[in-house]
């Protein structure tokens, strides 16, 4: 019986020996195929995340802009930023005609730090330009342009110059407006349209109080369009401009240009309204230069052309001068 129960102890022994190792093994084998699993799901989420950009292309390729955002999108999350996805997901906003979504991602992917700035992002942005332009969305046209111009400040927008020009033009922005017109004027382009974008050039010149360009732009456009719509107003306007650069010539001491003005407004009878005004300063600057006899005749002209009760004033200043003119003619024989 003794014999019997040591067997029994032996074999309790062993077997307890043989439960722990087994258990031992087990979670070994456990460890190792929770290793074998984490390995597999990154694997997998690499795979997957390939495959959503993979599918983006796919999409993308076949038309299906949304699929494709989706899915590019989709990568994003599970992979991270690059600057080939931010690309992507910006071309797709492209196509879908989101300029500042475009935008947005344009940005990112230029300051990726493995962004490589080229043509293709260019033309995407006239593409939207194009397209915006086409749907009456000129805000976004001009923002699309502009961000081309960013990019490539050389870059040549051919007629979309002065679709940039009228648009800050009609928003009263006249230093934009004629960096526009200034690089679209040199341009083929048809005369119709060509000829109303000089007359805005020199009109904003005008705005501006550069009276020395728009006198000159103004010029150009009569002797280049003398038959267009405009061209009387843009006589009347040159002869505007006339007036304060006499004023100016005459008081920097340059009598000879200044009265080379003042006999554009006089020759022109434009505008009407300063054309007295013209004939004193006239007078005034033949008296400056002893030429007493033509500056009488000046300051008649200006009693003759007294039509208007505010210019009273300026018609008593020429009785005076023709007063004295007189009186030292008298005298002096």
């Amino acid at each position: 019986m003794e014999m019997d129960m040591g067997r029994s102890r032996q074999f309790r022994t062993a077997f307890n020996f043989q439960l722990s190792r087994h258990i031992d093994l087990s979670f070994l084998t456990l460890k190792y195929l929770f290793f074998l699993t984490l390995v597999s799901i990154l694997v997998s989420c690499q795979s997957v995340s390939s495959n959503y950009e993979e599918r983006g292309d796919r999409y993308y390729k076949n038309g299906y802009y949304d699929d494709s955002l989706a899915e590019y999108l989709m990568a994003q999350k599970t992979r991270g930023i690059t600057a080939s996805l931010l690309r992507k997901i910006g071309k797709v906003y492209v196509m879908k005609g989101d300029f500042f979504q475009a935008k947005k991602y344009y940005d990112l992917y230029f300051n990726a730090s493995n962004s490589r700035p080229n043509g293709e992002v260019v033309l995407d942005y006239l593409q939207i330009a194009v397209e915006r332009a086409g749907a009456g969305d000129t805000t976004t046209m001009v923002h699309a342009l502009e961000e081309i111009l960013q990019i490539d400040p050389a870059y040549g927008l051919g007629k979309y110059f002065f679709d940039l020009g009228e648009y800050y033009f009609q928003l009263a922005e006249y230093h934009k407006a004629i960096a526009y017109f200034l690089r679209g004027l040199p341009l083929r382009v048809n005369e119709e349209g060509k000829a109303v974008f000089l007359y805005h050039l020199a009109l904003s010149y005008e705005k501006l109080e550069d009276y020395s360009n728009a006198f000159l732009y103004f010029d150009q456009f009569i002797n280049l369009y003398p038959n267009s719509p405009q061209a009387d107003q843009a006589r009347w306007h040159r002869g505007s401009c006339c007036y304060p650069l006499a004023q100016e010539l005459f008081a920097n001491g340059d009598a000879d240009g200044a009265l080379y003005y003042l006999n554009e407004i006089i020759s022109g009878g434009q505008p009407q309204h300063i054309v007295d005004d013209a004939y004193l300063l006239r007078g005034d600057i033949l008296l400056s230069q002893g030429r007493q006899g033509e500056a009488r005749q000046a300051y008649s002209e200006v009693l003759k052309l007294n039509r208007y009760y505010w210019k009273e004033k300026i018609a008593e200043q020429a009785r005076q001068r023709i007063q004295e003119i007189d009186l030292n003619t008298k005298i002096a024989k």
